[in-house]
């Protein structure tokens, strides 16, 4: 239905958002136990700013909380609506500091991905305060818990714009970047002494450039815990 590709989303392509979850919801209810599905974010609102995936938010009924069900879910309507979809359950929506504090100025995607790097970047400076490197080379979870932290900050930090980056030319932006790559093509495991002098070295700076890219843009409101307070303009099914 929906054509893979770039572009601002409008009218036209929320209709047939909806047209679609009305179409399939019996059936999608029968098999993933959906209770409620809705647009999301972005593309709810109908921004202007380049999408190429529907956001969702979705609600499983009791007993149907199931990652198979949560998985096939969004198989099945990246199928049938041929393109790839943002799944959110509406626990995340409730409980997920980064969505439901955005800012409309700042951009939904740079606040979320921001609050998501300082939240990682946080647990790394917690967990590994005061630690020498003779310690954190033997606690073989601890550095698994890091490399997995350092991976999701090098996968948000793809999401935040450039304008957004610029503002802080003397962040590691682009070296966090490729933290994440040279991870996962680590054929033998990531060196834990550059692990370790990264977050020893990197990560207290880091925390407040990302503390003050967030004041930055944050406007102090108040929102209610409905699917409103988190930035959703929100047809429900």
């Amino acid at each position: 239905m929906i054509k893979q590709g770039i572009r601002a989303p409008d009218v036209s392509m929320a209709e047939e958002v909806l047209i679609g979850l009305n179409t399939i919801f019996p059936i999608i209810k029968g098999m993933y136990g959906v209770k409620k599905i809705g647009m999301f974010g972005a593309f709810a609102r109908r921004d202007a700013i380049p999408v190429d995936t529907v956001e969702l938010m979705v609600e499983f009924s009791p007993g149907s909380e199931t990652y198979r069900h949560y998985l096939g879910l969004k198989w099945h309507l990246e199928e049938y609506f041929s393109t790839k979809i943002n799944l959110i359950t509406t626990r995340v929506l409730a409980e997920s500091p980064a969505a439901a504090s955005f800012d409309p100025e700042m951009g939904e995607v740079d606040q979320e991905a921001l609050m998501q790097v300082l939240g990682e970047l946080e647990f790394l400076q917690v967990r590994c305060k005061g630690m020498a490197y003779e310690s954190f080379a033997r606690e073989s979870l601890l550095r698994r818990a890091c490399e997995r932290s350092l991976q999701i900050i090098s996968l948000a930090i793809t999401r935040i714009s450039a304008p957004r980056k610029e503002m802080y030319p003397g962040a590691p932006w682009k070296e966090v970047e490729g933290i994440s790559q040279s991870i996962a093509e680590a054929r033998f495991g990531a060196d834990p002494f550059l692990l370790w002098h990264f977050i020893v070295t990197e990560v207290p700076g880091f925390i407040q450039v990302v503390r003050s890219a967030i004041q930055a843009g944050a406007r102090h409101h108040h929102q209610d815990t409905e699917m409103s307070s988190s930035g959703t303009a929100n047809p429900e099914i």
